[in-house]
Formats: structure tokens, sequence, C-alpha cells
């Protein structure tokens, strides 16, 4: 036994009733349903660049492969994440311009008005153009169609936690061709990754009680 499948079982053996019922979790949400399991491998690995796990990333990449994805297809997964990192931040500048400008008002998230777009856009005007071009590419179909890049940013809008980046992303997919039942599959994929890495992670816990142990 290796010392990485000594430390997984470590792990299991600490908590086999959670770790039973997790991995009976993620192959519900992995197995083909309205969304087949290439589409949600994909979606994978692009969460698992936001949750930046890269137990994820290693274990996700080949799956999607084995899924028939493409090498091109991965990095536009990849892409469409880092455009969501992106989008999240700078969406959420509206909550920053909303206290520049000393507003004491109830609610943490501003209402999206061409106003406060606008508020925005013109302190880093640069920045916003810069920003638009390279969100427009990332969104443009290519080696994956518009849908799927929608269907992946939708997951990954629900790991920023960018509320504006789902309403706009479920919009968006829909418009794309996505079905109900396919967007909450995506969003799924997305739980069960948040899921997964920190339980992955938990390797580094118990390397330190490990150490720590008498």
């Amino acid at each position: 036994m290796n010392n990485a499948t000594e430390l997984a079982k470590k792990k299991a053996d600490l908590a086999p009733k959670h770790i039973e019922a997790w991995r009976n979790f993620s192959r519900t949400v992995f197995k083909e349903g309205a969304l087949d399991e290439k589409t949600k491998q994909l979606i994978a690995v692009a969460v698992a660049h936001v949750t930046q796990c890269p137990y994820c990333i290693k274990s996700h990449t080949p799956q999607a492969m084995r899924k028939g994805a493409s090498k091109e297809e991965i990095m536009e997964a990849i892409w469409v994440a880092a455009a969501g990192r992106a989008s999240s931040a700078y969406t959420h500048a509206a909550i920053a311009v909303d206290a520049m400008e000393g507003n004491t008002e109830e609610g943490l998230y501003p209402k999206a008005t061409p106003e406060m777009a606008r508020k925005k856009a013109d302190l880093a005007p640069k920045q916003v153009e810069a920003w638009r071009t390279f969100s427009n590419s990332v969104f443009r179909a290519g080696a994956l169609d518009e849908k799927t890049k929608q269907l992946i940013a939708l997951g990954v809008s629900h790991v920023t936690q960018c509320p504006n980046c789902i309403k706009g992303h479920t919009k968006t997919a829909k418009l794309k061709g996505a079905s109900n039942e396919q967007m909450m599959e995506a969003i799924w994929v997305a739980s069960e990754m948040r899921a997964g890495a920190a339980y992955a992670h938990a390797s580094i816990a118990m390397e330190e009680m490990e150490k720590h142990s008498h």
C-alpha cells in the first residue's frame, strides 16, 4: 500500500458513514442524466480551478478525457472558470462603490442598474473594456459550444457565490437552449465539487494529526 492509498484509508476510517454517504452522493451527481458525463466532468474541471483544489484537478482532468473531452475543450472550460472569477470580483464592486458613496441603506447588494454599471465603469474604463473583450472571447463558441460554456459558468457562479452572475448565466444558458434540468444538474456538480475539495484537503489535516499523535 503506497502512502497516498494508506492516507485515504485512514481518512475514511475516521468517519466511515460520512465517506460512504459522500461517495454515493458523488456517484449520483456524476451519473448521466439531463447532462451527459462528459459535460459534467468539464464542469467539474472548471469548478476545481475555482476551489483551487489540486487533488480535484488531477482527478477530474483525466476523467473528462476518458469521457471524450479534448485538451482544447478542457482548456476552454478552465478559461470559463477564469472569466467567472473575474466577473464575480467586478460584479461585487457595486458594493464597494455603494460604500464609497456613503450609502448606509440596509441590504448587502445594491440593485444592478444601468447607473451602477456606469459608475463602476467610469472609475476604471480601460480595465472594464479589457475585461469585456476577455469575457466575450471566452464565451464565444469554440471547441465548446455556447450552451456548454454557460452551463459551466452557472456551476462556477455558485462556487464564487455571485448572485448577479447566477442570474445572468441562468438567463443566458436558457437562451442558449439549456433546460431547467440541465442547469440544476450543473449546479449539483458544483455542490459535489465543493464537498469533494473539502474532503480532499483533509489529507493535509491527516498529515498534521499523524505528526502530533502519541
